[in-house]
Order: C-alpha cells, then sequence, then structure tokens
C-alpha cells in the first residue's frame, strides 16, 4: 500500500498501560494507608475527586491534593510531609519500573518502518507529563518524529522538581500538546495531524487498541484504521481497580457507551491479531 505516514496511539498499543499503571498505582495507595492509618477506602475516594477536577487519572501528585492527605498533614512542613511520604512515591516507581515493558516487537518494528521511510509520529489522550516520561523510559523518542498529546495540567510537583527543570530533560521541540477539547474520536484531530505534518489522509494509517476511539476517529477521517487488537485485553481484576479511581464521570461513561454502539457498525481496514510487527506488511515491509 502507498501509505508514507504511521500515526501510533501510545497506551495499550505500544505497551500495556493499565498493566503498569494499575498495580503502580495502589502499591503507592498500600504504602499510605500503611504509613498514616488512613481508611483506604475513604483515600480511594479522594483520588477519584481529585482525578475527576483534573479530568486525568494520571495526575502528577495527586496524594498530595486528596482530602485525606491534606487533613493528616494540614500544619506540617514541607520538608516533613515529603518525607513521610516519600516511600508511597518510591513504592509506585518501583512498581512501574517492574511493569512498564513494551509489547513484543514494537522497537524493531517501529525502527523497520523508519528506515522504509515511513514518518512516524505518536498520537495519545494522555497528557504531557504522562505521555513524555513513558517514551522516554522506554527509549521510545528517537523514532517519532513527533508527538502529540494532550495539554499538561498545572501539578502540585515538590518543589526540588519544578517542571521546567524536569521537562529539560526531553525533546520539547517534538511535543505538540492539544487542547482538552481535541479529543478521540473527532477526526478533525487526526485530519489536522495529517495536515501538518503534510502528508495527505489517503497516505496515512492510524494504529489504536480501542475500537469505540481510535479506529471510529480514523474510519471517521477517512484515514487507513489499523486495530491493535492485541492491546484491548486487559486483566479484568486490573480494570476493575482503574474503575474504581476513574476519572470519567456517569455522563462521560455514557457518552462512552454510545460510542460503543456507533463503533460496532464499522470495521477495521486492518487488524493486528498478534502483535505490532504485522502493520509491517500494510508498508510493504518484508518481516
Amino acid at each position: 500500500m502507498n501509505k508514507k505516514l504511521l500515526v501510533c496511539d501510545l497506551d495499550d498499543t505500544l505497551y500495556d498501560w493499565v498493566a503498569y499503571f494499575v498495580p503502580s498505582f495502589y502499591a503507592m495507595v498500600d504504602c499510605v494507608v500503611a504509613v498514616t492509618g488512613c481508611d483506604r477506602e475513604t483515600l480511594l475516594d479522594d483520588f477519584r475527586v481529585v482525578h475527576r477536577r483534573y479530568q486525568d487519572s494520571e495526575q502528577p501528585f495527586a496524594l498530595l491534593e486528596t482530602k485525606t492527605i491534606k487533613r493528616i498533614y494540614a500544619n506540617a512542613d514541607w520538608r516533613v510531609v515529603r518525607q513521610q511520604l516519600d516511600p508511597a512515591f518510591h513504592a509506585f516507581n518501583s512498581e512501574r519500573k517492574r511493569n512498564l515493558r513494551l509489547h513484543s516487537g514494537v522497537k524493531e518494528t517501529l525502527e523497520q518502518l523508519r528506515q522504509s521511510g515511513v514518518k512516524l509520529v505518536a498520537h495519545t489522550e494522555s497528557k504531557l507529563y504522562g505521555a513524555v516520561d513513558r517514551l522516554h523510559r522506554l527509549d521510545l523518542f528517537e523514532f517519532f518524529s513527533r508527538i502529540y498529546c494532550r495539554e499538561r495540567n498545572i501539578s502540585l510537583r515538590p518543589p526540588d522538581d519544578e517542571p521546567p527543570n524536569w521537562l529539560s530533560r526531553f525533546p520539547m521541540e517534538k511535543i505538540t500538546e492539544l487542547s482538552q477539547h481535541q479529543t478521540k474520536p473527532n477526526p478533525a484531530v487526526l485530519l489536522e495531524i495529517c495536515e501538518t505534518e503534510n502528508i495527505s489522509k489517503q497516505e496515512a494509517a492510524y494504529i489504536g487498541d480501542n475500537v469505540a476511539r481510535d479506529v471510529l476517529m480514523a474510519k471517521r477521517a477517512g484515514v487507513f484504521s489499523i486495530w491493535a487488537a492485541y492491546g484491548a485485553e486487559h486483566n479484568a481484576t486490573l480494570y476493575e481497580a482503574l474503575v474504581r479511581i476513574s476519572h470519567r464521570t456517569r455522563k462521560q461513561i455514557k457518552q462512552e457507551r454510545q460510542l460503543i454502539e456507533e463503533a460496532k457498525a464499522i470495521s477495521p481496514d486492518f487488524i493486528a491479531h498478534r502483535d505490532f510487527p504485522e502493520v509491517l506488511s500494510i508498508f510493504d515491509v518484508k518481516i
């Protein structure tokens, strides 16, 4: 096929986001409960409130904005709070190190596509901090000429790790932050990416794990759609734990169900059943 651009979703398409984030988050929560003696369910309720406030289940340092922590450390000096909660942040980081892994063949496939002249860009609804951090940890920046992500929120990041210093480690010239309103499955988002990359929609392909968002967006935009079916299956227990602290409101859940119903009437142009390397056949790259 005459495809010159591959737009890649990130979370669950190139790596299993649920399998990394949920164990990491709950390792942090369990550590907080052990350190402070707070009620676990109340803390989880507090997290959900913070996540909905920012419309992000990955809001950096959301722990510091929960009612439980504000109550426990109401009059404490910042250095005391940091010292007391450092084991919890360490627990998150340790679990992330164990569980954040690329899906099979991802890096090798991206390299083959790049060597074959296919332009690669990333598109994610994760916000800036989470997106660039994972790309850095997984050593993926070199493959993408541009990364489109959702614009950052204000973060209650510790004073000794201010956002400007933290972001200076990353190639920010490659990053385009999209408005909070530029979300999947709005086809205008994908068409704008194609226009920015100076490649027609007929010469582009989009791969993602979510039929109701990724595939539906591509179909609406008239872009060749690839369903990463291998990334759509999740451990039921982990997924239930994610829903427990999700930022999604009842209105958003209802909208999601409507999208799922609409998506039942469409078919992806290609399905990667087993792994990411299957996309090579679309670009006439030998496996």
